[in-house]
């Protein structure tokens, strides 16, 4: 027979499985599809060949005339390139006020926006924590987003 110290962890472990599983269920699978970019608009909007425009989910980056901006969307040009991955969780919405899709942008195997974010050309933000969706990135975007120095 087991000690209560002994059965405690591994009753702690088995919640913490059944919980895990519980919230990946919940949030169900995200899809995704590699799209041809026409351009790239500013540091965190692309737009596609078909003529749709995709708004990068958790991030910002500066606007038009503030510090930052053409470094973003520079950085972000040269990553993307012709194709990107668009990653689509199922938690958060689809589309924006301005129907813009909502996704994660990849290129070459790589979580754009947090990569952004780690150069300091984009803060996390839009998420959970400013009145939107909480999205399954949030927790990591955040603290990369703490750790890193802003370019401006």
């Amino acid at each position: 027979m087991r000690s209560r110290t002994a059965a405690a962890p591994a009753r702690a472990a088995a919640l913490l499985g059944a919980v895990l599983s519980a919230v990946l269920i919940m949030a169900g699978p995200a899809t995704a599809v590699v799209r041809d970019i026409d351009y790239v608009v500013d540091g965190d909007t692309i737009r596609l060949k078909s003529g749709t425009y995709v708004r990068m989910i958790g991030i910002d980056t500066p606007e038009v005339g503030q510090c930052g901006y053409r470094k973003a969307k520079r950085q972000l040009n040269k990553w993307v390139g012709e194709t990107a991955r668009l990653v689509n969780p199922a938690v958060v919405d689809d589309e924006d006020a301005y129907d813009r899709l909502l996704r994660y942008v990849h290129d070459s195997g790589r979580d754009t926006g947090l990569a952004l974010i780690r150069r300091g050309l984009a803060k996390a933000r839009y998420d959970g924590r400013d009145g939107y969706d909480r999205h399954p990135r949030q927790h990591r975007y955040r603290k990369t987003d703490r750790n890193s120095d802003d370019v401006c």
